[in-house]
């Protein structure tokens, strides 16, 4: 399976975006908890884990994918 590449406009679009929004709240959270770099890194983690391919969490997003009238 070749590997996705997003476009220049998603990249400066969208993506662009959330990247903003993901580092805000990433800087939000922190002050709230006044939490070390570490604690950000390992919360990360957690949330990358989630999008690895072999996590249940991504394959049920996958079978969603391929069978939409299930749902």
């Amino acid at each position: 399976m070749a590997k996705w590449i997003p476009s220049q406009k998603q990249k400066s679009g969208l993506i662009s975006r959330t990247f903003e929004f993901f580092i805000d709240e990433l800087a939000e959270l922190q002050d709230e908890l006044d939490c070390p770099d570490e604690f950000i890194c390992d919360f990360l983690e957690v949330v990358k884990n989630r999008w690895s391919p072999d996590s249940c969490h991504s394959k049920a997003r996958q079978h969603k994918r391929d069978n939409p009238s299930f749902y």
